[in-house]
């Protein structure tokens, strides 16, 4: 539950925040990173020695090629398989351990949304850090070529980064055309009556979109907010997905949303179209996320996608 909720709150965060770019390069170094804090780094090699304080970030690393070079993980990298082997494992919530991080002698740390003052501390020790934070599918295909160039393997990074945008663009040309079905993406309903839920942009909001649905919370003021539980009946959802059932306090399930007071009204209810997918495909900025879209897809369009 906390790691969600901080997810949530850091989405919330950073929404807007400037993409993660680098200098325009071969590959050659010294190579220089502007991160999502505003900061520039300039590396005089790739780095030898990685720490990953986001799940994101270690599947990243393990996509190009480089999770044999990462000496430390976050308690919740869990994936690819291999990333569980890795010690040590550091909590994050509320804060990292500096002086844990500094023992490692990382020629980087990669961080998704530890707080400001935890960042300075490890830079003032000499620790460079990248605060990497994509906000979209898009972002975080360009965070993988960024770190694609600094890990010395640029062409590894376009790889990656051109298979999620062909995949991506496979499913949006086979949902062109389609009607749209309302969708409500629930996040979190640890409080039932007034729900996490999916809003435009950010990752949740565009999968929506690029998978051929139209967002009922699309005119959310964030790319997270709670809503009323009555909202959602009066809006009336053809589709719901449940990124909430995998959570490890009050976890929802397709039976424990039909029987919500009143929720018998809403079509998706009256249809049966209500589905629990795993959370990290939809929210985990990686490779996995042109996942999350092509299954997403083929929830809302079947029919575009039959014999796959």
């Amino acid at each position: 539950m906390l790691i969600r909720l901080f997810s949530l709150l850091a989405v919330l965060a950073l929404s807007g925040a400037t993409p993660v770019h680098a200098q325009p390069a071969t590959g050659d170094f010294p190579f220089s990173v502007t991160d999502d804090s505003g900061t520039t780094t300039t590396f005089a090699a790739p780095p030898q020695r990685i720490v990953s304080l986001s799940p994101g970030l270690t599947e990243m690393t393990f996509a190009l090629g480089h999770g044999d070079q990462l000496v430390a993980v976050d308690s919740y990298s869990d994936y690819p398989p291999e990333a569980k082997d890795i010690q040590p494992r550091l909590v994050t919530y509320p804060n990292p351990s500096v002086e844990t991080i500094v023992a490692l002698q990382p020629d980087v740390v990669l961080s998704l949304a530890d707080s400001d003052d935890s960042i300075a501390q490890m830079r003032r020790q000499g620790i460079p850090v990248l605060k990497i934070f994509p906000k979209d599918f898009d972002a975080a295909v360009d965070a993988l070529r960024t770190l694609g160039h600094l890990y010395g393997s640029p062409d590894a990074g376009e790889a990656v980064a051109t298979d999620m945008l062909t995949r991506r663009d496979a499913v949006v040309s086979a949902v062109a055309g389609a009607p749209r079905p309302r969708v409500y993406e629930e996040l979190d309903a640890s409080e039932s009556d007034k729900p996490f839920a999916a809003g435009p942009n950010g990752f949740y909001g565009q999968l929506i979109d690029l998978a051929g649905g139209s967002n009922v919370f699309g005119d959310l003021p964030s790319d997270v907010g709670q809503v009323g539980a009555e909202t959602i009946v009066q809006r009336d959802p053809e589709v719901i997905i449940l990124t909430d059932g995998d959570l490890p306090f009050n976890p929802q399930t397709p039976d424990l949303v039909a029987a919500r007071p009143g929720w018998n009204t809403i079509t998706a209810v009256r249809n049966g179209a209500i589905y629990a997918v795993p959370a990290e495909l939809y929210s985990t900025p990686g490779p996995r996320l042109v996942q999350g879209l092509e299954d997403l897809a083929k929830l809302l369009h079947p029919d575009r996608f039959t014999g796959q």
